[in-house]
């Protein structure tokens, strides 16, 4: 038995964001005429039990997390007194996992025949509260309100519970052949009471008060073949799913969305070369989605987002990666990945037709190329030195594509010693200083732009260390 606990409190400053068109003409630098923070707390708490018999394997999982976050922001991110936003937020989740499984070594089905398996039931409940109040100046919201006006949007309850129980069989057919079907069902039951005011009442509040569940079936089925030693070419096919759900805050119609699901299918080759010293695989992928969930920004609602379907999507790429030691305390490593993720036609966005756009935040390939080089000091302490680089293609922001961000790269060092309990060692992230800017959404008119974004971390530096036992 295992039993982990884990907590962090953090006191930042504002959000770091500002104009994406002025990010981009001076870089790291925003003007506001409030200083907001950000603050969280969170606690959690995992048991791991196991017992292995002489047929079975038993395991148990248990968790509990609790967090709080608190902030306020200047949400017109400029040095106007225009409008500011509170909030606050908190979060309690259980979840039980039991898991049942044949033991360590597979049952015999017959000559050259062997089975492995697994069956398990997973179950959750959460509660979720959050109070969020927009404080917009005299006559922000409209020339005849020559008064401030706060905006509570959203006081939101959330509850959410659920079930999910899951079987998987592997079969091996003379050390060569794996087959593996597996299947998992699943049921979600999501209660919502959310609202909306103005304070004082220049219009009507929304209240919605709501309950919904939803259920699905999700198959898995994939297969193995081992052609020689350290070479094996795989393939596999499932069915994904996303519950639906209620949005805290969201425009008028838009509280609740529907359930996503998704086919994947997988194939590709794995190998090993030279006594192990080299690995190499490839893979190619399909990714096929109806009723695909976006987060998306509130129109009437500057900083606030919610999750809506908007049709279906496809994303399909291959990747390809090699690890080789070519020298003892000598290895290189590399992984290019492309990807093509487009909106099918038909699919719409508040109302907008998006098909044939790229679906956001998908760079059209990434990449990742280095070498680390170790060297033993004495007997359980060696010296490492790693260098890397990590490469990006150009994405889009926004599922309008109106906006996004240019391919970049990233180099990052390091350099150490690793005794057998501690390790010491200093590191550079961006070590080049590349500008880029990898979060950035729609804003409307408080923006020149229309868009507001967040600079990626410049050049930085630092020392870690660690006692492992």
């Amino acid at each position: 038995m295992r039993v982990i606990l884990n907590g962090e409190r953090a006191r930042d400053g504002d959000y770091a964001l500002s104009d994406l068109g002025g990010l981009r003409s001076n870089p790291y630098h925003t003007a506001r005429d409030f200083e907001g923070f950000t603050n969280r707390d969170i606690f959690g708490t995992t048991i791991l039990a196991r017992h292995e018999g002489a047929r079975l394997t038993l395991s148990s999982t248990t968790g509990f997390v609790k967090w709080t976050t608190e902030d306020a922001t200047d949400l017109d991110y400029t040095p106007l007194p225009l409008l500011t936003r509170n909030n606050l937020e908190e979060n309690f989740q259980f979840t039980q996992e039991v898991r049942v499984a044949s033991s360590a070594a597979p049952v015999r089905l017959g000559d050259g025949a062997s089975l492995k398996w697994q069956a398990g039931v997973f179950l959750f409940t959460q509660h979720y509260d959050q109070e969020a109040v927009n404080r917009f100046s005299p006559f922000v919201l409209s020339p005849l309100i020559p008064f401030g006006v706060s905006q509570t949007s959203p006081q939101a309850s959330l509850d959410d519970s659920g079930i999910g129980v899951y079987g998987q069989g592997i079969a091996t057919f003379a050390e060569r052949f794996d087959l593996t079907a597996g299947v998992r069902v699943d049921h979600e039951q999501k209660d919502a009471t959310l609202n909306t005011f103005f304070t004082p009442v220049i219009a009507p509040g929304q209240q919605v008060v709501a309950d919904e569940g939803f259920s699905n079936v999700s198959p898995q089925i994939s297969a193995a073949v081992r052609l020689q030693p350290g070479r094996t070419v795989y393939a596999s096919v499932g069915k994904g799913y996303k519950a639906g759900g209620f949005n805290p805050a969201s425009p008028s119609g838009s509280e609740s969305y529907g359930e996503e699901h998704t086919w994947n299918v997988e194939g590709g080759l794995k190998t090993t070369w030279a006594n192990g010293r080299v690995a190499a695989n490839a893979a190619v992928f399909r990714i096929d989605w109806e009723d695909l969930q976006l987060n998306l920004p509130n129109p009437q609602v500057p900083g606030e987002f919610f999750i809506a379907n908007v049709g279906g999507a496809t994303s399909s790429g291959v990747e390809v990666e090699l690890n080789a030691r070519v020298h003892p305390g000598v290895d290189v490593f590399g992984a290019l990945g492309y990807t093509r993720a487009r909106f099918k036609d038909g699919s719409l966005s508040s109302g907008l037709p998006v098909g044939g756009n790229t679906v956001p935040n998908t760079p059209d390939y990434t990449g990742t190329l280095g070498v680390q080089v170790a060297r033993d000091l004495r007997p359980g302490a060696s010296l490492y030195v790693r260098a890397e680089g990590v490469f990006y293609g150009a994405f889009k922001y926004d599922d309008m594509n109106l906006e996004g961000q240019d391919a970049y790269s990233l180099a990052n060092l390091r350099a150490g010693v690793r005794g057998r309990v501690v390790f010491v060692e200093a590191w550079v992230r961006n070590a080049f200083d590349t500008e880029y800017i990898p979060v950035a959404f729609a804003y409307g008119a408080l923006a020149p732009s229309g868009f507001i974004g967040e600079m990626g971390r410049p050049r930085t530096f630092g020392i870690s260390a660690g006692v492992g036992f």
